[in-house]
C-alpha cells in the first residue's frame, strides 16, 4: 500500500469515528435543546392557565390543556415526562407537563401538553442537515488532504524514482531532486552518501575481482603447460599419470571457473558488446554442429524444428555462448538413448531433452556454483551466465521439469 493511500485511510477511519461521536454529541445537544425549550413553553402555558383560572374563565382544550380539582401535595407535581395518546388512528406523542396550584381557595390540577410530531420532524430534518454538513465537510477534507500529501511527498516519490534507475554498475551519479521539507533533506543527504559510498566499494571490489583472475590465468597456463609436458615424460609409472591426469582435470576446471567469472563481470556492462542483427536459426545451427559428436556419443535423437526465424539485434559471440550452454546441459544431463527437441516458433525458442527428475526446485539453477549433478566436470555457472546474457537483452527465461522432460524456454523481445 502506497504512503499516501494509508494516510489517506487513516484520515477518513478517523474522520469517520470523529463524525459517529459528533453526530450522536450534536443529537443529544439538540434533543436536550428542543426539551428545553418545550419544558418551558409548557410551564407558560400551565401560568397561563392559572391566570384565567383566578379570572373566573373556565379552562380546557383536551388534549393540550386538562384542569382538574386535585387534592393538594400530589407526587406528581411538577413533572415532565414523554407520553403516547391513542387516537382512532395512531398514537401521537405528547410532552407532558403536570402542576397543581390553589386558586380562590380550592385546589386544581394543570395538565399541559405539546404534541411532538413537528417538533421530531423538525428534530429530524435538523440533524439530518447537520450530518450532511459534516459529511460534506470530512469528503471536502479528505480530498483536500490527499490533494496535500501529494503535493508534499512528490519530492519523496521523486526520489524513489531515482532510486529505482538507480544502479551500482552505471558510471552515473545519483541525482536527487532537492526539496524544501527538513526530513526529506536529511533523507536525501543520506541517500546520497550511501550511494557514493556503496559505488566505491563496488568499484573497487570489481577491480580487485578483475585483476585477482587476471593475475589467476597466467600461473594457471604456466602450470598446465608444465604438467602436460611432465605426462609426456616417459619416467612416470601409472599411478604418477594418474595422479597428473587429475591435477589436469582439476586444473582445467579452475581455469573454466575463472574464465566464467570474468565473463560474467563483462556482461555486467552491456557497452562493452557491440550487438548485431543475428538470424538465430544459423547461430542455433553452427553450434548444433559442434556438439555432434557429443550427441552421437550418447545415441540421443535430435529433432529440430523451425517454423519461422528469429532476427534479434545482440552481440554474437554472448548469443554462441547462451545457446552452447544450453544445448551442452541439455546433451551432458540427458539420458542414454534420450531425445533433445529444439523448437523456434514466434518469439520463442524451447529446448526440452530427457532427463532424471531434479533433486530441488529449478528455480535455483540459475543461481551461482549451483549444481544439481554429481558431475565432476560441472562448474556450475553455465545457466547463470545464461540467465545474465537473457537479462542483458531482456529476455525472459524459464526453466520447467515435467514427466521426465528438461525444457528451458527463451522468450526474445522483437
Amino acid at each position: 500500500m502506497k504512503l499516501i493511500s494509508k494516510i489517506n485511510r487513516y484520515f477518513l477511519v478517523s474522520s469517520l469515528i470523529t463524525l459517529i461521536i459528533i453526530s450522536g454529541g450534536l443529537y443529544f445537544i439538540i434533543v436536550n435543546a428542543f426539551t428545553g425549550e418545550i419544558d418551558e413553553q409548557l410551564s407558560h402555558i400551565a401560568r397561563k392557565a392559572e391566570q384565567e383560572l383566578a379570572s373566573g374563565k373556565e379552562v380546557g382544550f383536551a388534549p393540550f390543556i386538562e384542569v382538574t380539582p386535585a387534592a393538594p401535595a400530589d407526587s406528581t407535581a411538577g413533572e415532565y415526562k414523554n407520553i403516547s395518546i391513542e387516537n382512532k388512528r395512531e398514537s401521537e406523542p405528547f410532552r407532558q407537563y403536570t402542576s397543581f396550584v390553589r386558586v380562590n381557595g380550592n385546589e386544581y390540577k394543570i395538565i399541559t401538553r405539546i404534541s411532538l410530531i413537528e417538533k421530531e420532524d423538525l428534530l429530524f430534518s435538523v440533524l439530518v442537515i447537520a450530518i450532511i454538513t459534516i459529511v460534506f465537510l470530512v469528503l471536502v477534507l479528505f480530498f483536500i488532504n490527499r490533494t496535500v500529501s501529494k503535493i508534499i511527498f512528490s519530492d519523496f516519490y521523486a526520489t524513489i524514482d531515482k532510486l529505482d534507475s538507480f544502479s551500482l554498475k552505471n558510471d552515473d551519479e545519483l541525482e536527487l531532486s532537492k526539496s524544501d521539507i527538513k526530513e526529506f533533506q536529511q533523507l536525501n543527504k543520506s541517500l546520497l552518501y550511501l550511494s557514493k559510498k556503496s559505488k566505491k566499494e563496488y568499484r573497487s571490489l570489481k577491480e580487485f575481482s578483475e585483476e585477482v583472475n587476471h593475475e589467476i590465468q597466467t600461473p594457471i597456463a604456466v602450470i598446465k603447460s608444465k604438467l602436460e609436458l611432465l605426462l609426456q615424460s616417459s619416467n612416470l609409472n601409472s599411478e604418477n599419470l594418474v595422479l597428473l591426469d587429475t591435477v589436469l582435470k582439476n586444473l582445467s576446471r579452475l581455469e573454466r571457473i575463472n574464465k566464467s567469472i570474468l565473463l560474467l563481470n563483462k556482461i555486467e556492462q552491456k557497452g562493452l558488446f557491440e550487438s548485431t542483427d543475428i538470424k538465430l536459426s544459423e547461430e542455433l545451427n553452427n553450434v548444433l554442429n559442434t556438439y555432434n559428436e557429443f550427441i552421437s556419443a550418447k545415441n540421443i535423437t535430435l529433432t529440430l524444428k523451425i517454423n519461422n526465424d528469429i532476427s534479434i539485434n545482440a552481440n554474437q559471440s554472448l548469443i554462441i555462448i547462451l545457446l552452447s550452454n544450453l544445448i551442452s546441459n541439455a546433451i551432458k544431463y540427458n539420458l542414454p538413448d534420450g531425445k533433445l527437441d529444439i523448437e523456434i516458433n514466434g518469439k520463442m525458442l524451447t529446448i526440452s531433452n530427457t532427463g532424471n527428475k531434479p533433486k530441488s526446485d529449478t528455480d535455483k539453477y540459475f543461481a551461482r556454483f549451483y549444481k544439481d549433478s554429481d558431475l565432476s566436470e560441472s562448474v556450475g555457472l553455465g545457466l547463470t551466465i545464461a540467465k545474465k546474457i537473457c537479462n542483458m537483452y531482456s529476455t525472459c527465461i524459464i526453466y520447467s521439469y515435467t514427466e521426465g522432460i528438461h525444457t528451458i524456454t527463451l522468450e526474445f523481445k522483437k
